[in-house]
């Protein structure tokens, strides 16, 4: 933090404008954000506590949480509760293709790594229920979980998979969070993607708090269904990305 901390004190230094021109906070978050843009705040840096900035900058804490909080919506900062406001890391490129891991999609070289959130048997919803071809009611498996790359939360995915399809699912997954294993566990061998849909949003609840956001900051969510070799359908995700945090690459599966 002590550099950061230098860093804003330097940003601060600069007089600002009127302002009947532009308003003290927006001035402030136009600041951090080229900073942030232009590499002077790296990844993942720590910004100094709000009572530093203010001080800094020689305003309130309510005008320093007003810049930051824009910055969150577009993306640029994360707020980890309890711990402060980071940097985000630059945007990863995801391929999306078809029997592949999420680690196989992401640029070699990150970390990759897993936080479950919860795992239930349930029953289908009619959403559910249409994409796995199988009766509203018919039991589930729920799994709700996040990704992480290189430390930061990054994807939030809601999975259903058929219940009497992985009557194992629990146990396997125990041993290494790994989807894929369970396949295999099972007799999945091979598996595709055959539908990906993408659409834009801003977080709701739960997805910010899954992914360190702050509420309605922009996010893509992407709803997509897996098939066994077979044609069965063996998996309907929902996920969430933030918006700056991803550029997707569709590939072709033909």
């Amino acid at each position: 933090m002590a550099d950061t901390l230098v860093l804003i004190t330097a940003l601060a230094a600069r007089p600002f404008r009127a302002q009947n021109e532009i308003s003290i906070w927006q001035q402030i978050a136009d600041r951090i954000e080229a900073a942030c843009l232009d590499g002077r705040l790296g990844s993942m840096d720590r910004l100094p506590g709000e009572n530093h900035m203010a001080e800094a900058f020689g305003v309130t804490r309510v005008t320093i949480r007003r810049a930051l909080t824009q910055l969150q919506h577009k993306g640029l900062l994360q707020a980890r509760k309890g711990v402060g406001v980071f940097v985000r890391p630059v945007p990863l490129k995801y391929s999306v293709d078809h029997g592949k891991h999420f680690a196989d999609g992401i640029e070699g070289g990150a970390v990759i790594g897993t936080r479950t959130i919860s795992l239930i048997r349930n029953v289908a919803n009619g959403d559910e229920a249409k994409a796995l071809s199988i009766e509203i009611g018919a039991p589930v498996i729920r799994l709700l979980r996040t990704r992480l790359v290189n430390d930061a939360t990054v994807y939030s995915s809601d999975k259903v998979f058929p219940g009497r399809l992985f009557q194992a699912f629990e146990t396997e997954y125990a041993l290494r969070e790994s989807v894929r294993d369970v396949y295999l566990a099972h007799g999945v061998a091979d598996y595709r993607r055959v539908e990906t849909r993408v659409s834009g949003g801003f977080a709701l609840p739960q997805e910010a708090e899954a992914l360190g956001l702050t509420l309605h900051t922009p996010v893509l969510r992407s709803v997509a269904i897996n098939t066994a070799a077979d044609g069965t359908p063996i998996e309907f995700n929902r996920g969430t990305w933030p918006l700056t945090a991803v550029e997707l690459v569709l590939k072709n599966q033909e």
